[in-house]
């Protein structure tokens, strides 16, 4: 999922924080769950064997073990952070802001790079922990998350903008076949989705602390706001020029990037 443009747009139309909450949490756990289970896909594709056993331990160790990862991570950072909250200090404010910075890097390079663990996770785990504990001691907030907000527009941009130009060169190999197939899959994902998130309702009223289920309204908007994602496009992208080493062919590759771009672009 990619909430960034459902996120803003239930800002405008003052929408519970509660759905918004929802929403950016649902979209975090799932980018991060959706690497690592591309992974193992991926890895299954070019003949790397996996039993039950090697599964599971494959999956506590990028996930449960990254999540570790990056709250250790997520603490360094928060310390320095508030080593740097002087507002006498005209620097503090740029000082902070880097950090943020460098923790989002370093917990990901760190899980990915050297212990070969979910990135994403990692990275999640740590800004979860400075999204709790930095901000009484941020010296300009509206400077921060101006910073972050622009940085993330433009990572969007520049994944979409790769996307629509490999999925453009594609589009020329695309048969009408499957323009078709694009639509029923788009049509059968949001059903699935909705089924789900109907179906979670009884467990979400549980875990409510006044028993309360979400709204039908809530559960619509979910559903149409939870399908676009960067990610997704990105993994596409990674299937569309390495082609698992081989394994895929040039047209099944470019349906790939085509099928993901076109339920992006749907929805």
């Amino acid at each position: 999922t990619d909430p960034v443009a459902v996120v803003a747009l239930l800002k405008e139309l003052g929408a519970s924080p509660t759905l918004t909450v929802q929403i950016q949490g649902e979209s975090l756990l799932n980018d991060g769950t959706a690497i690592v289970l591309f992974t193992i896909a991926y890895n299954m594709l070019q003949d790397i064997t996996y039993d039950a056993s090697d599964v599971i331990i494959y999956l506590l160790k990028t996930a449960m073990c990254a999540w570790v990862l990056g709250l250790g991570i997520g603490g360094t950072f928060l310390v320095l952070i508030r080593l740097c909250s002087s507002r006498l200090e005209h620097s503090s404010s740029l000082v902070q802001t880097v950090l943020t910075l460098s923790c989002a890097y370093w917990s990901f390079v760190v899980a990915e790079g050297v212990f070969h663990m979910s990135g994403v996770l990692s990275c999640v785990a740590a800004s979860l922990v400075l999204a709790h504990k930095m901000w009484p001691a941020i010296v300009d907030k509206e400077s921060l998350q101006a910073f972050w907000h622009a940085f993330e527009f433009i990572g969007n941009s520049v994944v979409f903008f790769l996307a629509g130009s490999l999925t453009g060169v594609s589009m020329v190999h695309i048969g009408f076949k499957d323009y078709v197939h694009l639509i029923v899959i788009y049509i059968v994902v949001v059903g699935i989705r909705l089924g789900l998130l109907f179906a979670s309702k009884p467990i979400l009223k549980r875990l409510h602390p006044e028993r309360k289920p979400p709204s039908n309204a809530d559960l619509l908007v979910m559903t149409w706001g939870g399908l676009r994602g960067a990610v997704g496009v990105a993994l596409a992208i990674q299937v569309a020029i390495s082609k698992a080493g081989g394994r895929v062919s040039d047209p099944d590759a470019q349906r790939v990037l085509f099928y993901v771009s076109g339920v992006a672009a749907l929805t």
